[in-house]
């Protein structure tokens, strides 16, 4: 299966799709994965970008995986506009789903506005959700020893990425989402090795940075 995955830093960070096919190849359903990204961008900067217009229309993928700006989320209008002009460019044999992020660790109260918007875009371009959001919220509450979040308090952890990987990687193979079943992926997930040589998110002189993993934890 071969799957496009458009997004920003909640897609890049700490490789949610090389998460995504180390958690199918494992269940004996290798993923080509590729990724087109940029920091703080939605799905409307996308539309902009002529890679992504190259990609969906010329790449033969069987899946796209789409996810908005999230820190702050635009709101249910930024996302159902964005994610209808994206549709329409998604050729008929190549299956559309949602990545729903995660609301800021500071702001769990935003997790509904952003799940009922993403739920909403679903059944509005016929898409797959894969409610990472609502997953997340759930492992919060059931492992508060766990953390999910990066140090700013809007990215993922290692752990929180895996938790990503996990949900998407259910959601393309069909099988339960149950949050118990998503943590333990999650958990097996967060020793992924990467080269050291890609960047990732790394905090450096009070702020945050993109480094090569080497030298980096």
């Amino acid at each position: 299966m071969k799957v496009l995955f458009i997004g920003n830093s909640h897609t890049f960070v700490h490789y949610v799709p090389a998460r995504v096919a180390r958690f199918c190849a494992s269940h004996g359903k290798p993923v080509e994965t590729t990724m087109l990204t940029h920091p703080g961008v939605g799905l409307d900067w996308h539309l902009e970008q002529s890679q992504t217009y190259y990609n969906l229309l010329y790449g033969g993928y069987d899946a796209v995986v789409l996810q908005h700006n999230a820190h702050p989320f635009p709101g249910r209008d930024s996302l159902l506009q964005a994610g209808e002009r994206m549709a329409a460019l998604v050729p008929d044999q190549t299956k559309i789903y949602l990545y729903m992020t995660w609301s800021e660790k500071n702001n769990p109260q935003g997790q509904e506005a952003m799940s009922t918007a993403y739920e909403e875009l679903g059944r509005r371009i016929g898409a797959t959700v894969c409610p990472v959001g609502r997953v997340w919220q759930q492992v919060r509450k059931d492992h508060p020893e766990e953390e999910l979040y990066f140090t700013d308090g809007e990215h993922s952890s290692v752990l929180g990425a895996s938790l990503a990987g996990a949900v998407i990687g259910r959601t393309l193979l069909g099988m339960d989402l149950s949050p118990i079943l998503c943590f333990e992926d999650a958990k097996a997930l967060e020793t992924l090795p990467l080269d050291p040589r890609m960047l990732d998110l790394v905090v450096e002189g009070g702020g945050l940075k993109l480094k090569p993993l080497a030298g980096h934890p």
